[in-house]
């Protein structure tokens, strides 16, 4: 599949790559190929000879797992974040594969609320994906980049973060390598030490930028440790940068501070814009926070039931007999495990959603697969809807599965599997 001269490279890896095309560079392809349709390799599988298609989207004939995305559920949550903000523009942090549930469908859907001023990644990749997926609103990277990636993020309209010692020069080459200055965010450490330029050398590195033919200087921020007590020391010494600044005239562009914890908590810290995460995914920071805004759930984890049998008492299900009913009762078995995101410690903890009920999870959950306990009556049937977390009942909620795995909300959601189709619905 020839690439067209006007398809930039990575957006057509994304279409012609969701091919196993790819694949047919290698050895095995080559032989299958050179046999001919329906030729089979050593493997002993037959194949068509061609490549094939990989569709992820949804398609509701399909029992594979899949991953619903709320879109009311997500304007409601930044609605809730505009509000605690003043109604300052929300910059949504959608890092790490928007913290599991998948850049591409998540990144979109929130940059077309009018709340939400721009996006927050981690990865050069996260930012380029949501441009192929036609995200035009400003998107953020807040990590330090090579030279190389720097240039390709600006040449598709992303602004790096820089806070290393040797930005000034870097910046410097990207600018003459584009011929224009180089758009950036200066990320400040007021404290944390984990990312940023440290604030007691800031100052002369901060003048060379906004000073320099080559930095257009379009943001400067700093990231809390949400220990209140602390927070306000760091927020006191970004203020007396800030001052400094100022009194030297150096433009600083748009300022941001707060995450989901100051959003809460610190107020003085919202400056120009907000950079909430977990509040628009439904997770507020601590049970006081829940009293100050209403967060909702904004994701569902379902399949469908793929078997349903009888079971009477001596008879057992799942690896080394995990369940061993004292009673006749009906399992049902459901295509989806713990490399799709659902933990292992759901076996014996949770529920899963049929029909309005919900039945235990007690044959264990493996790799791609999770048995429930039906009970008595078969009120399940193969093809029904399954829903192992989501807004529709008290004991699948996120918050529910996390509590009982005692995993956390943030590793339950940053466990799904990014091959699960995403449905916004």
């Amino acid at each position: 599949m020839d690439r067209p001269p006007d398809l930039p490279r990575r957006r057509f890896l994304h279409l012609a790559g969701t091919t196993v095309g790819l694949a047919a560079t290698s050895a095995c392809a080559s032989a299958a190929r050179s046999n001919g349709p329906g030729a089979r390799g050593a493997s002993g599988i037959s194949g068509p000879g061609v490549p094939l298609t990989v569709d992820r989207t949804y398609k509701p004939t399909r029992f594979d797992p899949w991953i619903e995305l709320d879109r009311a559920a997500w304007a409601h949550n930044v609605r809730e974040a505009a509000r605690l903000a003043g109604g300052r523009p929300i910059l949504a942090v959608v890092k790490n594969n928007a913290y599991g549930l998948g850049d591409r469908a998540v990144g979109p859907m929130l940059a077309g609320m009018s709340q939400v001023g721009g996006l927050a990644a981690v990865r050069v990749e996260e930012a380029l994906a949501m441009r192929e997926e036609g995200v035009t609103k400003p998107i953020v990277v807040m990590a330090e980049g090579s030279e190389d990636e720097i240039e390709e993020m600006v040449r598709h309209d992303v602004l790096p973060s820089v806070w290393l010692d040797d930005a000034p020069g870097r910046l410097r080459n990207v600018s003459r390598r584009l011929g224009r200055p180089v758009p950036v965010q200066l990320f400040i450490d007021t404290g944390m030490n984990r990312e940023g330029m440290p604030y007691t050398r800031a100052r002369s590195w901060i003048e060379e930028l906004v000073q320099s033919q080559h930095v257009d200087v379009n943001g400067t921020y700093t990231m809390f440790t949400h220990d209140l007590d602390f927070d306000r020391e760091q927020h006191a010494r970004f203020e007396e940068l800030l001052g400094w600044a100022r009194g030297k005239n150096l433009p600083l562009g748009t300022l941001h501070a707060a995450p989901t914890y100051e959003l809460f908590h610190l107020p003085e810290a919202h400056y120009d814009m907000v950079r909430p995460g977990n509040a628009l995914f439904g997770n507020p920071p601590g049970e006081e926070a829940r009293e100050m805004a209403d967060l909702r759930p904004v994701f569902s984890l379902k399949t469908r039931v793929v078997r349903v049998e009888h079971l009477e008492p001596g008879d057992s299900a799942g690896f080394n007999r995990t369940f061993m009913p004292d009673r006749a009762t009906w399992v049902a078995l459901l295509p989806i495990g713990r490399t799709d995101g659902y933990p292992s410690q759901a076996n014996g903890t949770c529920e899963v959603l049929i029909n309005g009920r919900v039945y235990p999870v007690a044959g264990g959950v493996n790799s791609a697969h999770t048995i429930l306990d039906i009970g008595p009556d078969k009120t399940v049937e193969v093809g029904d809807v399954a829903t192992l977390i989501g807004p529709d009942h008290p004991a699948v909620l996120p918050h529910t599965v996390a509590e009982r795995t005692e995993l956390g909300f943030l590793r339950i959601i940053q466990s799904m599997n990014p091959r699960l189709p995403r449905r916004v619905v």
